[in-house]
């Protein structure tokens, strides 16, 4: 008996002394506790003695034999991914995987291309009793469905894309401020006009980048034109293709070329090369995603990066609040229950060569 007195009283301090509690007391980030504990973050400072400080008032400690005896949980988070070449998907593997193995608990991983295989991964990884999911979904596909199954009871986080499951809470990037600052950027550069390279029309997000590029575009007075704004695949062939039926001709042509990945900027950089056209000097370039292609190409390219810090931190807070991210069981005017959170976070353009004019 008195072996499970200990037993429940270990249960009750790893849950009320969580990698998350041990941030908001340090007032950091859940991946800064997670980089500190850990032993990745070396820097001794103040942030870092704040976070020792914090884990050792709640007594939290990377624990995996206490962990284990809390019976109603099996420690693991499930992520579904498109893929896992995708820039954006890497660099949130890199952030997430991390945070919670320092957590004690481990990430068990499903990757499917179509709407098809995410909600086999998705029935595959609620059967095993994961705390919690996570969902990046493939472009054009709808998991409402398959989602609504679980949302009831197991705590589930959308990433980007539509939010059509009302007990799914989605944390997505603020595609109107990501572009608002690429086309304010370019205005101050001094130039008229830009073309902008979409990705595939059946993303949500490429869909509402699309349309918020033409709104600021108008806003900041910038012409483009129909013929030079396509819809297309996330690669370098697609960008050099594009670079050159747009640049090789005596056509009216773009001063800036605005891309929705890293990857189509970098073939439009190539054909520039291949044309004799310069960049920045001649043709401005803008890239999507921060990849590591941004840091390498000749010039360095100028490209938006997510908040991938906060976009863990955010996710991992809405499972630990529960089913619809603890949203109250109220309705709305029409009858409808309310809607799980919906948290956008701002982007970063990082601004480099690709982009500044030197004329």
């Amino acid at each position: 008996m008195a072996r499970t007195t200990d037993n429940a009283s270990a249960s009750a301090t790893s849950a009320n002394s969580s990698i998350t509690n041990v941030a908001a007391l340090a007032n950091v980030s859940i991946a800064t506790v997670s980089r500190v504990l850990s032993g990745k973050r070396t820097k001794d400072d103040d942030i870092a003695r704040r976070v020792r400080a914090a884990a050792a008032h709640l007594n939290y400690s990377v624990n995996y034999a206490a962990s284990a005896l809390r019976s109603t949980v099996t420690n693991t988070i499930g992520l579904v991914i498109p893929t896992a070449n995708d820039p954006f998907c890497a660099q949130l593997l890199d952030e997430i995987e991390p945070v919670i193995d320092v957590d004690s608990q481990q990430l068990l991983l499903g990757i499917g291309a179509t709407q098809e295989a995410q909600a086999e991964r998705i029935e595959s990884l609620a059967n095993r009793h994961v705390d919690g999911l996570i969902v990046v979904p493939a472009a054009g596909a709808d998991l409402a469905g398959t989602l609504n199954q679980y949302a009831n009871t197991l705590p589930i986080v959308q990433i980007c894309g539509r939010q059509t499951a009302p007990r799914v809470s989605v944390v997505g990037i603020d595609e109107n401020a990501a572009m608002e600052a690429i086309v304010k950027h370019l205005a101050e550069q001094g130039i008229a006009s830009a073309a902008y390279m979409a990705g595939n029309e059946l993303s949500f997000e490429s869909a509402e980048l699309f349309a918020t590029f033409h709104t600021h575009m108008r806003t900041y007075g910038l012409a483009t034109s129909e013929n030079w704004n396509q819809f297309g695949e996330r690669t370098v062939q697609r960008g050099f293709d594009c670079a050159m039926r747009l640049f090789n001709g005596p056509l009216v042509q773009p001063e800036a070329v605005v891309c929705a990945d890293d990857a189509i900027a970098f073939g439009v950089m190539v054909a520039f090369d291949a044309l004799g056209i310069r960049v920045p000097e001649d043709v401005l370039v803008v890239g999507y995603h921060d990849s590591a292609i941004a840091r390498t190409t000749m010039p360095r390219l100028t490209s938006v990066r997510a908040p991938f810090e906060r976009i863990v931190s955010e996710c991992l807070r809405l499972l630990a609040s529960g089913p619809a991210g603890g949203a109250a069981e109220t309705t709305d005017a029409s009858g409808g229950n309310v809607r799980a959170p919906r948290v956008m976070l701002a982007p970063q353009l990082i601004v480099r060569d690709s982009s500044v004019f030197r004329r």
